[in-house]
């Protein structure tokens, strides 16, 4: 059935029950647990990668939390027993809770595997343990690239890229993976069972490799409140925004910022101003050190450009998006003032990717020393609609670099002077297919330094 240019496939959407298949057989989201057992556990990174956060969920409170981890090929243990608790109450009808938890690990060695635990104390004095997963540290002594995953638009049912990604995860190839939003299709169906499949669905990933997410149209229910707790791991105090629809967070030669798009859609007028203030003060502080930092990456959930022309997402909300009601101040405007290098997006289930683009104009097919950001579509990993279809009868825009319809991730490289892009296509039968797209951004340190000095005369 076709309805926007997306095919649905499958069951799992919204308001619909998740129901196994291929690519979800292998897991334990299904599964019933302890109501003080830790369950849905996930990390995400503190600044330049120094420490890490992790959550989980219990059904009921439990008396106290630990957080154990070790090196791999260590034998000491750190623990960790300072933990933040909460109930969060689903905003449905029965009101359901399920209580949050998160605990922060002390500074990790560099360069290092470290493998952990959470352990809880129920009311009784039963202790209950997660499995034992692992995690890797960045090399903060040395100039290495290093690489991470980028994939959006994922739910339980034909999560076609799932597979891949949690084989991905134990090889530690991957510093952390970038999610561009719409997780779980939706988290909070069925008084949020739907989201507590989903959080189990993706542990093996989520909890192997840290994650940093930006929120989507299909987080939206009762004001993002699911998303907001289930992901609050995300470091958004550090940065200075109310809660975690929005963050930044330095890692070596990278300063990455998520941006909450649907505050254009379901934001108020002041709720727009504080998002667009915010992101230019963390821009401006960005564009200081840039001298260490040379690479900005924006990444959230709708994109500024795309190719099917005749769908409303690549045209009116495209436009609202880049420069907003007034046609004067959006997310567009800000990206080119402070010289960005790459805008990450999903909400379209395909990957595309622009040449150096600004105010719907090719500014260059050269990504050396680009004069402007590119735009990189990575909505593919898989869900009940299926890829989005091509328009094959309109012409196709002059920025348009290249695009893939069907299922896959991306993978970005980065060291001080080069960011690799590489597009895969995940098969079917959800192994790793072939090589899609691949493209190197290179800049000289001259350029990082004009960078530097044009977004200091436009601050």
């Amino acid at each position: 059935m076709m309805v926007n240019n997306k095919t649905v496939v499958c069951y799992g959407g919204p308001q619909t029950y998740t129901s196994v298949d291929r690519y979800n057989e292998a897991g334990t989201w299904n599964r019933t647990y302890h109501e003080a057992h830790p369950q849905q556990l996930h990390i995400s990174w503190v600044s330049d990668g120094k420490a890490f956060t992790v959550q989980f969920s219990t059904i009921k409170p439990v008396q106290r939390s630990h957080l154990m981890y070790w090196s791999y090929d260590g034998i000491e243990q750190e623990q960790v027993n300072e933990s933040e608790e909460w109930e969060f109450i689903d905003g449905g009808a029965a009101k359901s809770s399920r209580y949050m938890h998160t605990l922060v690990s002390n500074r990790l060695d560099s360069a290092t595997i470290y493998e952990y635990k959470v352990v809880t104390v129920d009311a009784e004095g039963k202790l209950h343990s997660s499995d034992i997963y692992q995690m890797h540290t960045p090399d903060l002594l040395s100039s290495s690239p290093f690489k991470f995953l980028a994939t959006g638009d994922i739910g339980v049912v034909n999560a076609v890229s799932m597979p891949l990604f949690k084989q991905l995860a134990k090889s530690h190839d991957y510093d952390f993976v970038a999610i561009m939003g719409d997780q779980g299709y939706d988290l909070a169906d069925f008084d949020g069972k739907k989201g507590d499949e989903y959080m189990n669905f993706a542990q093996d990933l989520y909890a192997n490799v840290p994650i940093l997410t930006t929120a989507g149209n299909h987080e939206s229910a009762y004001n993002f409140s699911h998303y907001k707790n289930r992901f609050d791991l995300l470091p958004y105090k550090q940065s200075n925004f109310a809660d975690a629809m929005q963050y930044s967070i330095n890692y070596k030669t990278l300063h990455l910022i998520s941006f909450s798009t649907e505050a254009f859609f379901y934001g108020s007028d002041d709720q727009i101003k504080t998002a667009l203030n915010w992101l230019e003060q963390d821009l401006i502080k960005a564009t200081r050190n840039r001298s260490l930092r040379p690479w900005i990456i924006v990444i959230g959930h709708r994109p500024l450009y795309c190719s099917i022309l005749s769908n409303v997402d690549c045209k009116e909300n495209a436009e609202r998006l880049r420069f907003g009601f007034d046609g004067k101040f959006g997310l567009e405007t800000l990206l080119t003032k402070y010289n960005v290098d790459l805008y990450l997006c999903g909400h379209k289930h395909n990957y595309e990717r622009t040449f150096p683009v600004r105010n719907n104009t090719i500014v260059t097919k050269s990504y050396h020393n680009a004069p402007s950001f590119f735009q990189v579509i990575t909505g593919n990993a898989g869900n009940y609609e299926g890829p989005d279809q091509f328009d094959m009868t309109v012409e196709l825009p002059d920025w348009l670099g290249n695009r893939f319809q069907g299922y896959g991730f991306s993978s970005i490289q980065l060291s001080a002077h080069h960011l690799d892009l590489h597009h895969y296509e995940t098969n079917i039968d959800g192994s790793l297919g072939l090589l899609k797209d691949h493209v190197r951004v290179s800049k000289t340190t001259s350029h990082v330094n004009k960078q530097k000095i044009i977004s200091s005369l436009s601050s």
